[in-house]
């Protein structure tokens, strides 16, 4: 038998890289800490979208953070994933993601962005990773064959690989930031079960927005100044 050829195709692409200037960023993010994290929140273990402000972006010192994070996305966008150079980035949603000793935060999409984005702000060692999720395993041949939940005699593959996993899992440093497709499934697993700390992100979501150039173009989104609101 001849050697097969291989195509390998419909990858989904996350982006994972440092980011500069990080101590003073983490210093910044701090001197705001009090004011997005709510009182009511200290008894949860996890806190995420819907329990505190998503506006952080607003913060005229985050400014020089939020820009570092969208010249990242710009390249995710343009040099990585080659769209053409069409979009204006809006950032419509900050937040802080807090997760305690060995709490997990589920499985969850961002329903109304393009592109959401990670920053890890205080990883102590052995806390969180991220964990992404394949709903459409299209190398999954039947239902349970790829499950990573099986117990070890009754696991169907020799090994979990990119080609045949349903979970990828992200373990970031202090200082990573982590871009992927709003909806992209992922959340939150501890790493050590024994773990006692605290692991915090400013999370966020961006929105690809035409140019005014563009505007005759069929597909994407305008710019809301051209919306007509209705109560």
């Amino acid at each position: 038998m001849s050697d097969p050829t291989i195509f390998n195709i419909f990858p989904t692409t996350i982006y994972s890289n440092e980011v500069e200037n990080h101590d003073v960023n983490k210093k910044l993010f701090f001197d705001l800490y009090p004011k997005y994290d709510y009182e009511e929140n200290e008894r949860s273990v996890t806190v995420s979208e819907g329990q505190v402000d998503p506006l952080i972006h607003l913060e005229p010192t985050m400014y020089p953070v939020f820009g570092e994070i969208v010249r990242h996305i710009k390249t995710y966008v343009l040099d990585i994933l080659q769209f053409k150079d069409m979009f204006n980035y809006a950032i419509t949603k900050s937040w802080i993601s807090r997760a305690r000793d060995k709490s997990n935060i589920p499985y969850h999409i961002h329903s109304t962005s393009h592109v959401s984005f990670v920053y890890y702000l205080h990883i102590p060692p052995k806390s969180h990773c991220t964990i992404f999720l394949n709903r459409e395993n299209m190398n999954s041949l039947f239902l349970g064959s790829n499950s990573e939940n099986n117990l070890d005699d009754l696991n169907m593959l020799k090994e979990f690989n990119n080609l045949n996993c349903k979970t990828f899992f992200v373990e970031p440093k202090e200082g990573t930031l982590l871009i992927f497709p709003s909806n992209l499934s992922h959340g939150t697993k501890y790493v050590d079960k024994n773990f006692k700390g605290e692991r915090l992100a400013l999370v966020g979501d961006v929105n690809l927005i035409l140019k005014e150039e563009y505007l005759l173009h069929s597909m994407g989104l305008i710019d809301e100044k051209f919306w007509t609101k209705y109560e």
